[in-house]
């Protein structure tokens, strides 16, 4: 009988093993192996799990030397060929080992084994004693009446879910009743798999596709035809802010799902997933699945394996969502592409974007992305013919762009104001108000202080891990590094000169926060970054908020520039607009640009 190989790489924690090794396949894994299967293998002394990454009849090794593997850990495979080669591709183009990118890749808890299904007992009436209970239940109506009650309800099937404290509920007893039921036979339980969803409004409205305008339809046209004919392009959707970019991505994924195929759509905020997932499952409902850091382990595994199983045919999300196990794709949706964000700040690294065009090339399908603002390298891609370039350079009803006034805060300073905000944001602020009307200030600094700095010598106090000055955070009152999170208490003297003159300077958005209240004390404000977005939910809480118009003023980092759509919105201000050209970075530029022109467009 010929011998049987599996090419496994090890999950070892050791940043220098990153090898295939060849183990032998015995007899009777022989059926039941593939490619994505965890194992578990013998690795030196250690009994350890590795992913199948290639099966063969031949191995260029002694078989002599080479192990058998113990066990298969779950008979499901978590990826197949195609994105075994796009792990591939990434371990090489990113220079990462490939077992870090095959665990970044498959959500936590899965292969571990720390997240199962989440099953409900529900119990029924035992079918094999259902003439015993018939007979005896004329004597139980006096002897035993609760558990007289809890049959006749059950052979009535008139509970929706029949758990042992519905059933005690509703026949007025114990859970104590359900139980000697089930030990003397009558009843029998019975298991239902509850799927753990995030955070979904009810009841939402179902939303009818818009006719769209001549420049939206030229757009799905030209996506739908690559996608139709199984042709990968990227196409680079450049629409000014308000212009409909969203109502093509759902036009083009529905055409797409008429083909029978998937979607996978990126966003670059976690704060824009709930707006998004919202506009996607009024139109498209339960074919809708989320991914994104924030879910719980079991809401991870849930959408996971909805999306694995097919009942989910579109996934929304963040970068991580691109390597969703979606069914035959037929496009990938990439919406505010120029964001840092889809870049993976930690190892392994990668850029979703990127990933997203080599997926596309691997399943011959489009990949659309979508901005107001573009990349330099992507609007250069564009101009050369290897993007193709499509614009929808008009708002929807052709209603204009705001106004933008810059206003020099030195000239204000000279004119006796010392407030934060100009007089010409007063007013605006204050006229907004007046009207019922809402208001948006934003600053891409969250905190109190920018710095804390010794008048004296000039020192700043400095986070001794990055060398960043921290900032000041008024709620703790404590310095904070937003790199390493690193946190002190401000010293009482300078510790470079001994001065007592030493002090707290620049502005953070809840300093912002306390401003706005101070001046407009009849307005409702509130405060949106990452130090009040860090319970599950908030995101969801703050935005309903607004969106209800119990919010008059909200004050935010870049979290508030850009997605949200909401039509009482008449005011943006933005604090300090020139910070961002300061930093040392050479897309200081560009990034200025980019966040100034998405808040503009949220009025």
């Amino acid at each position: 009988m010929s011998e049987f190989y599996a090419r496994i790489i090890v999950d070892v924690p050791v940043d220098n093993v990153d090898r295939i090794f060849d183990y032998i396949v015995p007899e009777a894994f022989k059926d039941r192996v593939e490619i994505g299967q965890i194992v578990k293998i013998p690795f030196g002394s250690r009994k350890i799990k590795g992913f199948i990454v290639g099966l063969s009849n031949q191995t260029s090794l002694e078989k002599s030397k080479l192990k058998e593997i113990m066990g298969i850990y779950k008979r499901e495979s978590f990826f197949n060929e195609k994105q075994l080669h796009l792990f591939n591709w990434i371990a090489d183009y990113y220079q990462a080992n490939l077992i870090n990118i095959i665990k970044m890749a498959v959500p936590t808890g899965i292969t571990g084994g720390r997240v199962n299904k989440k099953l409900r007992i529900f119990f029924r009436i035992n079918s094999k004693e259902e003439k015993k209970i018939n007979r005896l239940l004329p004597e139980m109506i006096k002897k035993a009446p609760k558990q007289y009650e809890v049959l006749t309800l059950l052979l009535a099937d008139e509970i929706d879910q029949p758990t042992a404290s519905n059933i005690a509920e509703i026949a007025d007893t114990s859970t104590s009743t359900v139980y000697t039921l089930e030990k003397k036979g009558f009843i029998e339980r019975y298991y239902f798999e509850k799927n753990r969803r995030p955070f979904m409004e009810k009841n939402l409205d179902e939303s009818i596709p818009f006719t769209p305008t001549a420049a939206q339809k030229e757009a799905i046209d030209s996506v739908c035809k690559d996608a139709n004919r199984q042709k990968h392009a990227v196409f680079l959707l450049h629409g000014v802010t308000g212009s409909g970019k969203t109502e093509v991505y759902l036009q083009v994924i529905a055409r797409v799902l008429e083909q029978g195929k998937g979607a996978i759509v990126l966003v670059p905020e976690i704060s824009l997933t709930p707006v998004m997932v919202r506009r996607f499952y009024s139109r498209f409902g339960d074919k809708i699945a989320v991914l994104h850091s924030h879910l719980s382990l079991g809401e991870r595994y849930d959408e996971w394996r909805r999306i694995k199983e097919g009942k989910a045919k579109i996934v929304v999300g963040a970068r991580s969502a691109i390597f969703a196990p979606v069914h035959n794709p037929g496009v990938i949706i990439i919406d505010e592409e120029h964001e840092n964000s889809y870049k993976q700040g930690s190892y392994p690294y990668y850029h979703a974007r990127e990933v997203a065009i080599k997926k596309g090339q691997l399943y011959n399908i489009p990949v659309l992305l979508g901005s107001a603002t573009p990349s330099v390298e992507s609007f250069y891609s564009a101009q050369i013919g290897e993007f193709k370039y499509l614009a929808l350079p008009e708002r929807i009803n052709k209603i204009n762009l705001p106004p933008v006034e810059i206003v020099d805060m030195r000239d204000e300073l000279k004119d006796g104001n010392i407030s934060i905000f100009s007089r010409s944001l007063q007013q605006g602020i204050k006229k907004a108000l007046t009207a019922g009307e809402q208001v948006l200030l934003f600053l891409n600094r969250r905190g109190y202080s920018s710095f804390v700095l010794c008048r004296e010598c000039g020192h700043v106090i400095k986070c001794s891990n990055c060398d960043i000055s921290l900032t000041y955070h008024a709620e703790i009152k404590r310095l904070r590094c937003h790199y390493c999170d690193f946190t002190r208490r401000i010293p009482r003297k300078c510790p470079e000169c001994g001065s007592k003159y030493i002090k707290d300077f620049g502005i953070g958005t809840q300093r912002i926060e306390e401003e706005a209240k101070k001046m407009f004390p009849g307005a409702s404000v509130e405060r949106m970054d990452v130090d009040t977005t860090t319970t599950r939910g908030s995101h969801q809480r703050i935005l309903k908020r607004v969106e209800s118009g119990k919010t008059d003023i909200l004050v935010g980092t870049q979290m508030i520039a850009k997605g949200h759509d909401y039509p009482n919105i008449a005011m943006v201000g933005v604090i300090t607009a020139d910070t961002i050209l300061n930093l040392p970075d050479f897309r200081s530029s560009e990034r200025t640009f980019q966040l100034l022109t998405q808040v503009a467009g949220r009025t």
